[in-house]
């Protein structure tokens, strides 16, 4: 079952809307990037970092594809969990 939001659909087919989506992607994508290259010099915990790099690679752009209010909370709720991760390991 999927439900239809018109709103985020008709953000997403303007062209600032597409300019953010891909904004949503390449800053999912660097972010990731940069989680991947930390859990390299690690000692600890770099387990953590990898799943959160691959999560945010991958949130990111299937927001970026088809935008949706769960999907938007998910990748900001994966970037929240960064500054976390970096404390807890």
């Amino acid at each position: 079952m999927t439900t239809a939001n018109p709103a985020i659909s008709a953000w997403a087919s303007h062209p600032l809307g597409k300019a953010a989506r891909a904004a949503i992607a390449v800053g999912g994508l660097v972010t990731a990037t940069l989680v991947l290259m930390t859990a390299s010099v690690v000692a600890t915990g770099s387990w953590a970092l990898v799943i959160l790099g691959v999560g945010i690679a991958a949130l990111s752009v299937r927001a970026a594809r088809l935008p949706s209010p769960l999907r938007l909370t998910l990748v900001s709720l994966a970037l929240i969990a960064i500054p976390l991760t970096f404390q807890a390991f």
